[in-house]
């Protein structure tokens, strides 16, 4: 099973990158688990041709099984750069780039509230006409308080209660996309 783990924000320090790292080594025995970065792609515009950058993302995302996002929450919502990468695979990369393609949504942030606010926009874009993803429901990982759950010099999740709700949350999106690709 492939599954990239998308890092949904451009900022050079990110809990969210710890998770989508965790993610990849805390579960590599159950799949192939990749951490894909949306910093060094190109902002989205629908009147100017993909690059190589932007080929390869869409390649990328293709031959994905399925995709967990960690997205952070800025102002009650994604940061523009993921929004920016996920434009480049809705109707401009053409048909069935992300169509039923099997995605888990979670995030981390700064506040007490998580990144409830964040996922909510996320699950609306994955649905949109233009995506059509098949997003894992009845699943939500808002790890709020972050610092305080991470260890900022190694970036391994460590609290115990987030790790267990991450458990529960990755084991029902393997079964997922297993059930996906019946």
């Amino acid at each position: 099973m492939k599954i990239l783990a998308i890092v949904g924000t451009n900022a050079p320090f990110s809990y969210n990158r710890f998770l989508a790292q965790f993610i990849a080594k805390h579960y590599s025995d159950k799949a192939d688990i990749e951490v894909k970065e949306v910093d060094k792609l190109t902002p989205f515009c629908r009147t100017e041709m993909a690059d190589d950058t932007i080929k390869a993302w869409i390649e990328d995302v293709k031959n994905a099984d399925g995709i967990i996002i960690t997205t952070p929450e800025y102002d009650h919502t994604i940061p523009a750069a993921l929004k920016s990468s996920l434009e480049w695979l809705g109707s401009h990369a053409g048909p069935n780039v992300m169509k039923m393609k099997p995605v888990a949504v979670a995030g981390a942030s700064y506040g007490a509230q998580g990144t409830g606010r964040a996922q909510e926009d996320m699950r609306e874009i994955l649905l949109s006409p233009d995506m059509s993803a098949n997003v894992l429901p009845g699943n939500e990982v808002l790890i709020g308080q972050a610092p305080d759950k991470f260890n900022k010099e190694t970036g391994e999740l460590t609290d115990e209660a987030t790790i267990k709700q991450l458990d529960g949350m990755m084991d029902n999106f393997f079964k997922f996309v297993e059930q996906a690709h019946k």
